[in-house]
């Protein structure tokens, strides 16, 4: 196997769902355990609980006031979830939960940190969470679980965005954002598409588009000219055909990956807008982006476009982390 497709989903071993047992953490139990299964991988899901005000335990455990092991007491509400935990997998499983290992725990910090550190705790490859929980739905909003999660996740996260598609993908849209990470970034998704043997991978490259930097025309004489966008497209085009031609994938995968059909677009607009305007054109179900992590003192171009465009994507999203990339 290649350098470039070396920390892709062949070597995947464990996949991560956070899950409060409502509409978008089922969808994302049901990718999850697809993907899981055809990678052969260990499947944790895991519900977060709040931590248990001391007045709730008195109230609600009278019996605490008498000296009974607070521990007993933390017990007695988390075995209680997960009894409903299970009942809810066996329900959306259809009886085959037997691979799926259900975790209840309380929340040490923030409830989004505490499922990031058990992500972690369980060496997960990968994750899945749902863009909304509890709150009312915002068009063009995520949950703030979620968008804490897309801002500080060190493993790729596949954040469900559509809670209605259950099928196969069979569009996958890469972001090409950073020439350094994109033959990287393009072998997950194609890593990706190898779990459904009906599917595409397109690529979008935005070029960027000066002249919405300067609304009032201050700078309208050092605008570039049509010739130099046109040079900067095929730039760009050409860098993407490079990471193309770098792709090396399983033999057992080739005669799949050479029936995709790489398509590229290159529109001249900011970097979020081209991704989810291109994403709505083709008809994509899942956009690959990349991301990193917050840096003090740092412009993170990268992250603030992840921010944007899984907030206004209309498709599933899938977050891969630049540590994964380098």
């Amino acid at each position: 196997m290649s350098e470039v497709s070396r920390s892709c989903f062949y070597s995947m071993q464990s996949v991560f769902v956070a899950s409060d047992f409502l509409q978008y953490a089922t969808q994302a139990l049901y990718q999850a355990f697809e993907v899981s299964q055809a990678a052969c991988a260990s499947l944790t899901c895991f519900h977060a609980l709040e931590k248990f005000p001391s007045i709730m335990r008195d109230i609600l455990f009278p019996y605490a006031a008498l000296g009974s092991d607070e521990v007993e007491i933390l017990n007695e509400v988390r075995n209680g979830i997960q009894d409903r935990g299970n009942k809810y997998l066996e329900k959306v499983m259809e009886g085959n939960a037997s691979h799926v290992r259900l975790k209840v725990d309380f929340s040490r910090d923030s409830m989004a940190k505490s499922i990031l550190h058990a992500a972690s705790e369980c060496n997960a490859d990968l994750m899945f969470c749902g863009s909304y929980g509890t709150k009312p739905h915002t068009t063009g909003i995520i949950g703030s679980m979620a968008a804490t999660f897309v801002a500080y996740t060190r493993i790729p996260l596949y954040l469900i965005k559509d809670p209605t598609h259950r099928g196969k993908h069979k569009k996958i849209l890469v972001a090409f954002l950073d020439p350094e990470l994109s033959p990287k970034l393009l072998a997950w998704a194609v890593s990706f598409a190898m779990f459904y043997p009906e599917s595409d991978v397109e690529i979008v490259t935005p070029v960027p588009d000066l002249t919405r930097a300067d609304p009032y025309g201050d700078y309208q004489g050092f605008s570039p000219a049509e010739r130099q966008i046109k040079a900067a497209t095929e730039r760009i085009t050409q860098k993407a055909k490079i990471a193309v031609q770098s792709l090396s994938v399983p033999f057992v995968y080739e005669q799949h990956a050479n029936a995709l059909s790489f398509r590229q677009h290159a529109p001249v607009m900011p970097a979020a807008s081209a991704v989810l305007t291109v994403a709505d054109k083709i008809g994509a179900d899942l956009i690959v982006i990349p991301s990193t992590q917050p840096s003090l003192n740092v412009d993170n171009t990268l992250r603030e476009n992840a921010r944007n465009i899984t907030e206004y994507a209309n498709q599933n999203c899938l977050i891969i982390p630049s540590n994964f990339l380098k």
